[in-house]
């Protein structure tokens, strides 16, 4: 029987940290695998207009900011907790926008 080191089990659960360079535009096959969504998703909610792809010339093929992954992947998080409607998540997206514009515009006004 063979008997594993502490080691051995920690590396097996050791998190990979993913730290993109910024300005880098994602292909939608590399976007879609970076968010761990199906490709399909990915297109319905920009459909949808959750998440607004980049076009580029001269063909206008979608391209994805780090910023719209991170959209994606928070979406999911909210569909999986919430399991709720794509109606219901571009109002949720919309106030937590929202949010984050009023912190940074408290952050900037506590800093003056």
């Amino acid at each position: 029987m063979m008997q594993h080191s502490r080691a051995d089990t920690s590396t097996c659960f050791a998190l990979e940290m993913y730290q993109p360079q910024p300005d880098v535009l994602y292909s939608i096959d590399a976007a879609a695998h970076l968010a761990a969504v199906p490709r399909r998703t990915l297109l319905v909610y920009c459909r949808a207009h959750l998440v607004q792809p980049v076009f580029l010339p001269p063909f206008g093929m979608m391209a994805f900011t780090e910023e719209a992954i991170y959209i994606v992947r928070r979406i999911e998080h909210l569909r999986a907790v919430h399991r709720c409607d794509l109606a219901w998540l571009n109002t949720v997206c919309d106030l937590l926008n929202e949010m984050e514009h009023l912190q940074a515009e408290l952050r900037f006004l506590r800093n003056a």
